[in-house]
């Protein structure tokens, strides 16, 4: 008895400490749902399905986004409005069961095949629509919209080859265009000055690696979990005043130091996400 009796507390105790570890290591990292690429034309679906791979590569390589893989009603409803109306300026409505921030949807709308070499061998061409909207408004969101159309590419020995070194050629651009288009979310990691309890300049995460650049604005919030749901908490406004690296980044204060410094000190993690001016 007394043997079932410290295993029940040898497991409570894991339990736990696992539990506050993930709470501790929550990912506080921009959530960005992707649906389903589709195609104009039906028969090239599974093209369609090839380059949503390759979108998806480019954004976990920046490292800045949680993506989340939509489907069910969300999915559908998103699918269905890229097809019917790709060159729309709001693909979705309102729809809060789609748990991501913003959505990136995808249209093939062009893929040829040029046959060389005496049939030995085969070039492709591709153009594809990319479109980023706010989850829960619809909206496409500021410099959200771009139509990519391949360069150049090699000559290989099947369709599907040939079509991966047309969709390579489009990735510097697609690389940009991610990097531009999306808000870019950091974490407070430092007060670097403060007076009298009020913080004057601070550091971040992140530097020229996800795009930051000198006088992007930031807001500057918590996460308040004590309602059983997850409600954002204004602290503050920032302002970027020197790029260090890669990966750090030093900001002004410009509004409440007070409230940073002291939601801070308190130890909450403070995110901060850059805002339109």
């Amino acid at each position: 008895m007394k043997l079932n009796i410290n295993r029940l507390v040898f497991f409570f105790l894991l339990f736990t400490s696992i539990n506050g570890f993930s709470q501790a290591e929550e990912d506080y990292r921009l959530i960005v749902g992707v649906a389903k690429f589709t195609s104009l034309d039906v028969r090239q679906e599974h093209f369609a399905a090839m380059l949503s791979e390759r979108v998806l590569d480019v954004l976990n390589q920046q490292n800045r986004f949680l993506v989340i893989d939509l489907d069910g009603t969300a999915r559908n409803e998103v699918i269905n409005k890229a097809q019917e109306n790709y060159k729309s300026k709001n693909w979705i409505e309102s729809n809060k069961s789609i748990n991501a921030e913003y959505t990136l949807a995808g249209v093939l709308t062009s893929v040829k095949f040029i046959r060389l070499n005496a049939g030995k061998g085969y070039k492709a061409t591709i153009t594809y629509t990319l479109k980023i909207m706010n989850t829960e408004s619809g909206e496409i969101i500021q410099n959200g919209t771009v139509t990519l159309t391949s360069s150049e590419s090699d000559i290989k020995l099947t369709p599907e080859t040939a079509l991966e070194s047309a969709i390579q050629t489009t990735i510097p651009e697609l690389s940009n265009y991610i990097t531009s288009s999306f808000p870019i979310k950091l974490n407070l990691v430092r007060i670097e000055k403060e007076k009298n309890e009020k913080a004057l300049s601070v550091l971040l995460d992140g530097g020229s690696k996800v795009g930051v650049q000198e006088n992007l604005v930031f807001e500057c919030y918590y996460i308040d979990n004590s309602l059983g749901k997850p409600l954002p908490r204004i602290v503050g406004k920032i302002k970027i005043s020197k790029i260090l690296s890669e990966d750090f980044s030093e900001a002004k204060v410009t509004t409440d130091g007070k409230e940073i410094y002291t939601n801070f000190k308190e130890e909450k993690k403070i995110i901060c996400k850059n805002i339109q001016q």
